[in-house]
């Protein structure tokens, strides 16, 4: 089921990358995954992408192992065979195995220290504990989030000491409510720390405190010098160099991801905070039945019943790990419930999911006592549920190949010594993992806008390429300077080009060409067009090959504009037909194709086109409703669905509908208020009724007064020209 090459799924170019070069990843840089993935980059098996699915694939079955043998050891055959199963297949868990990210070695690290913290509570020697201090500071450089289970662990590693029910209630109160509470006011990751220093300090008391204090202290920093690593690479000025960690402040930025506001993304700052925690709440339970189904989930909650009642000590420790790595953290990570938001997220469900697995194996052992086939019964149920929601077929990638097929026609458009400005991270580092770890194109210069803001990003390409102006990219000035070095400038279809810009790109296979340089017929560019495997966007396993396969989509409808502008109606048909089969859900292909058939005379299509483009609206707007998107993209959908409503109530005129066409009109203005639009009701009403005629033609003039047609009209009393579908842009 692995990938034969790098997957379509966030970070696994950027981090393909780190790993073949020693690079610096991004905040918080994953050091200990960068260095393991260099030494397995060294095995002579595929190519360097599979290499590093298949540390993916070794980390998580390992992680099982682990899961199953702890469990076994302690609870017997069936709770681990429950345990394992679950953590098998839950569907999350499989995506992060497959694909060359750090998360399956972390979720491996939050089983391998759940066991230490066990181990130590049960054997409170000044080794173990040094191992457990160790194993976990180096378990950080991995990622840091495992952080979240820091006061929980502590607690359950120090168990064993002398613990009275009063203590109990007070450090639950302090870890479940109070210092969450202070996190969330003072809006800082800071309190946490506290949490964490407050907790050693208090289940360390007593005799021998200090030693303990001092051998955490000296294996933390140990296992936390993995870290080292960034800023002796960054000053070697690797290729890869984020943020440039060599310098103390950036390094301390780079591991306290504080650019990124202390949250998983910074599209969460455009919300208030909490702002999305139900909408969170109900996507995790949506996981959560998911992957472990009913058997899963009534074991999972009998089992910390019982751990509750029996073991309120472990069982506080465990409840902790659960409380920060869901609730909490879904509540500060405040992302909104979109289908990309939700991807970034749903990984991050594994830390409490480990916790649940934990939980659910206690459930099996209790119930043993309800007799034989009752946990035979759950066990295989927990079996069964995937396999009933076929998650084995749908995590199979073993001929999935759009990372390549989108670099290498994205490279095949670009002319000799171009510069290619991609913004969004799996087209970005798809190319970054083309060029620089398969050699591919070596000629071209690979600029990331999101990045060409920052100094240490500029500063990059002073050393790599000084000739090359790379500056922001977020207004027209970057794009001109860096057409000023006389190279072809280019962008994929996900860049985001300002407004002149924009209007002067022009199609070029693939990609976009920005700058006269870069321009030239680009008719052939499609028949060499490569694709792979299914293109249908929405029936792929995952968002990020649905956003590759949109992007292919964008660039064959841009072209058919190109086409159909040129008079080449034919061709121009055949590109819409192909994007609009690779994403139905694409509104401005009916809209098109309307404002085609409008052109043609033909008004009957031009209503049906207008029918299907105005159902198509409306579930974009249901959805960015559904993933509260913020105001300005709910205003650009809201525009072009009252465009669409507009078009069709002109061929509805057209065809003497005139009811039908008045209430397609009053529907466009109902979403977005256009001048055209209330010009157009003007003249539907001429010689019906002349107050609604100036009411409507006194708005159109209000929204635009440069609409001449509705100043000639308004003046004049009088339709200057007929009216014409609206001119797409």
């Amino acid at each position: 089921a692995l990938p034969p090459t790098l997957a379509a799924w966030r970070d696994t170019g950027e981090l393909a990358l780190a790993s073949w070069t020693l690079g610096v990843a991004h905040p918080t840089s994953y050091p200990l995954y960068v260095l393991i993935g260099r030494c397995v980059a060294a095995i002579p098996l595929g190519n360097l992408a599979y290499r590093l699915n298949l540390l993916s694939a070794a980390a998580g079955a390992a992680a099982v192992t682990l899961l199953f043998a702890f469990v076994r050891r302690r609870r017997g055959l069936l709770p681990a065979l429950f345990a394992a199963v679950l953590l098998a297949f839950n569907s999350a868990f499989w995506t992060v195995a497959q694909v060359s990210e750090m998360y399956s070695l972390w979720v491996l690290a939050a089983v391998a220290m759940y066991v230490l913290a066990v181990k130590v509570s049960e054997d409170p020697s000044e080794r173990l504990w040094a191992a457990f201090c160790f194993t976990f500071a180096v378990a950080l450089s991995n990622r840091l989030d495992l952080l979240l289970w820091a006061p929980g662990l502590v607690w359950l590693a120090l168990s064993n000491r002398s613990f009275q029910e009063s203590e109990f209630g007070l450090w639950a109160i302090v870890a479940f409510a109070v210092f969450p509470a202070v996190a969330v006011l003072t809006g800082s990751n800071f309190p946490f720390a506290i949490l964490i220093l407050f907790t050693t300090l208090w289940r360390a008391r007593g005799v021998g405190q200090s030693r303990r204090l001092t051998t955490a202290l000296v294996a933390g920093l140990a296992g936390i010098s993995v870290y080292l690593f960034l800023p002796i690479r960054s000053a070697t000025a690797p290729l890869l160099d984020w943020n440039h960690p060599a310098a103390l402040y950036n390094f301390l930025d780079s591991i306290l991801r504080t650019r990124y506001g202390g949250t998983l993304d910074l599209i969460s700052k455009s919300y208030a905070l909490g702002a999305n925690f139900d909408a969170n709440l109900a996507l995790w339970s949506q996981h959560l039945w998911g992957v472990f189904g009913p058997a899963g989930l009534i074991a999972g909650a009998l089992g910390c019943a019982v751990g509750f009642r029996t073991d309120r000590r472990r069982w506080l420790g465990l409840a902790a790990c659960w409380w920060w790595s869901g609730p909490v953290f879904l509540f500060l990570g405040n992302m909104p419930p979109n289908s990309h938001a939700a991807a970034i997220v749903e990984p991050h469900y594994l830390l409490s999911d480990v916790v649940m697995l934990f939980w659910a194996a206690e459930g099996a052992v209790a119930f043993v006592s309800f007799g034989r086939w009752v946990p035979a019964a759950f066990a295989i149920a927990a079996l069964i549920w995937p396999m009933w929601r076929n998650i084995p077929h749908q995590q199979y990638r073993r001929d999935q190949f759009y990372t390549v097929d989108f670099a290498a026609n994205a490279f095949h458009a670009a002319p000799s010594g171009a510069v290619v400005v991609a913004k969004k991270d799996v087209q970005l580092f798809a190319l970054w993992h083309h060029q620089h770890v398969l050699g591919h194109r070596p000629d071209l210069r690979i600029v990331a806008q999101g990045l060409a803001g920052s100094s240490w990003y500029r500063a990059g390409w002073r050393r790599q390429d000084p000739t090359l102006p790379v500056g922001s990219l977020t207004a027209p000035d970057g794009w001109s300077a860096l057409a000023a070095s006389a190279r072809p400038i280019l962008a994929t279809q996900d860049a985001e080009l300002p407004g002149r810009i924009a209007a002067a790109a022009r199609s070029h296979g693939l990609l976009l060409s920005v700058s006269p340089a870069a321009a030239g017929d680009s008719g052939n560019e499609w028949e060499f067009i490569s694709r792979r495997g299914p293109y249908h966007h929405g029936e792929t396993t995952d968002f990020f090959t649905s956003d590759l396969i949109e992007e292919f989509a964008m660039a064959s409808y841009r072209h058919g504009i190109e086409l159909q502008k040129s008079g080449d109606i034919v061709a121009a048909q055949r590109r819409f037909d192909d994007a609009w089969r690779m994403d139905w859900n694409f509104p401005e292909i009916p809209l098109f194709k309307g404002y085609m058939a409008a052109v043609a005379g033909r008004w009957a299509d031009a209503v049906d086109f207008g029918v299907v483009a105005d159902a198509l609206f409306d579930r974009k707007l249901a959805l960015a409703a559904e993933f509260r998107a913020l105001p300005d993209l709910l205003s650009t959908i809201c525009r072009q669905a009252a465009e669409s409503s507009t078009q069709r109530g002109v061929a509805l005129d057209k065809l003497g509908h005139h009811d039908e066409a008045v209430g397609a009109h009053r529907r466009a203005l109902a979403l977005y208020p256009l001048a055209q639009t209330h010009y157009d009701l003007a003249i539907l009403y001429w010689n019906r009724d002349w107050a609604v005629v100036d009411s409507e033609l006194s708005e159109a003039l209000r929204l635009d007064p440069a609409h001449v047609d509705a100043r000639r009209a308004y003046l004049g009393r009088r339709p200057i020209n007929d009216k014409k579908p609206l001119r797409m842009r």
